[in-house]
């Protein structure tokens, strides 16, 4: 029996080989590439930090005969409870109002009274004022709040309430109080003429509000 002769294998062509290499070469640079993606390496840092905001809120600080708390007493004749008024006669006090804080604000005043025989009324103006700015003259009578104390139809009435009355730096254009405004304010209080209730009584009550 004759033995097969084995094939002859065929030596690769130069073109095989040229693929070969190029097939081993872009093998070999995706491993380079995909080991690349995994290493880790160090990078540069700089942070540059900001110095600390603080605030202060400002102060609003009203001072009205140099008090704030309330029930702040008037000078002169109507620090204390005015007794033995006699038709015509009248009684005066001053407070001195003052922006002591460190905000400018606005200043607005409100009255309520009592007065059920109708016999009292009263004359409430500006009279003196120092700081940033201030008025021209003096007095000056401010609006709803009478403007004499020598009739008594000038006054306003202890009993007709007035709400919110605005007290000016320095005129109806100007409301604002400037930090180092200091105004004095004078109130007479007058028992009318007309007046025919004898022991008649009558309170009055002025409270300001300053807003900033």
């Amino acid at each position: 029996m004759c033995a097969t002769a084995s094939p002859t294998r065929r030596a690769p062509s130069r073109l095989q080989r040229r693929l070969t290499r190029s097939l081993l070469t872009a093998t070999a640079l995706g491993a380079v590439a995909s080991a690349a993606i995994f290493t880790t390496h160090a990078t540069f840092t700089d942070q540059v930090t900001m110095a600390q905001v603080q605030v202060t809120g400002g102060t609003l600080d009203l001072k009205a005969n140099g008090g704030d708390g309330p029930n702040q007493a008037w000078t002169g004749t109507l620090s204390a409870a005015v007794t033995n008024m006699a038709p015509g006669d009248t009684q005066l006090g001053t407070v001195q109002v003052t922006n002591s804080g460190n905000l400018p604000f606005t200043l607005r005043t409100s009255t309520t009274g009592t007065d059920a025989s109708g016999c009292f009324g009263y004359w409430f103006r500006e009279t003196a004022a120092t700081g940033a700015t201030k008025g021209a003259t003096f007095p000056t009578s401010v609006t709803n709040l009478g403007s004499s104390a020598a009739t008594d139809g000038a006054t306003a009435p202890f009993a007709t309430a007035v709400t919110n009355q605005p007290l000016y730096d320095v005129s109806a254009t100007d409301l604002v109080w400037e930090t180092d405004d200091v105004k004095t304010f004078t109130l007479t209080v007058r028992m009318k003429n007309s007046c025919t209730t004898n022991g008649a009584s009558g309170a009055l009550d002025f409270a300001f509000n300053a807003t900033q």
